[in-house]
């Protein structure tokens, strides 16, 4: 798993591209770069989620807890461009329904107000 993060400016966007595999062996560096982001203070935190290959329950509850935590301090989280194996298991465990999820990545910066 390989995270890399890029700031957009002063407008409080962070991507965070997630690529290869989280699972039992790379959840706890994904939990914290997410929780390194989140310290340093955005407004909107997208995850570009299209190198992502799999993801495990572990890693499912990150984001839960990405999502939870942003909206605590008043920003938002959105996921963009995951595979449709990917984005069918969001729909299973029902992410789709609380969290922004987008197809294209440069839709999802512009939702943010970047782009």
């Amino acid at each position: 798993m390989e995270v890399v993060v890029n700031k957009y400016g002063d407008e409080g966007v962070v991507v965070m591209e997630v690529s290869g595999s989280v699972d039992s062996e790379t959840v706890d560096r994904f939990s914290q770069a997410v929780k390194g982001v989140l310290e340093e203070g955005c407004r909107c935190l997208l995850m570009d989620l299209r190198g992502l290959t799999y993801i495990n329950t572990s890693g499912l509850s990150v984001i839960a807890d990405a999502f939870r935590k942003a909206h605590q301090c008043g920003g938002s989280l959105k996921l963009a461009g995951a595979r449709p194996e990917i984005k069918e298991l969001l729909d299973v465990v029902r992410f789709t329904r609380i969290i922004d999820i987008f197809d294209d990545i440069n839709e999802a910066l512009r939702s943010c107000g970047a782009g």
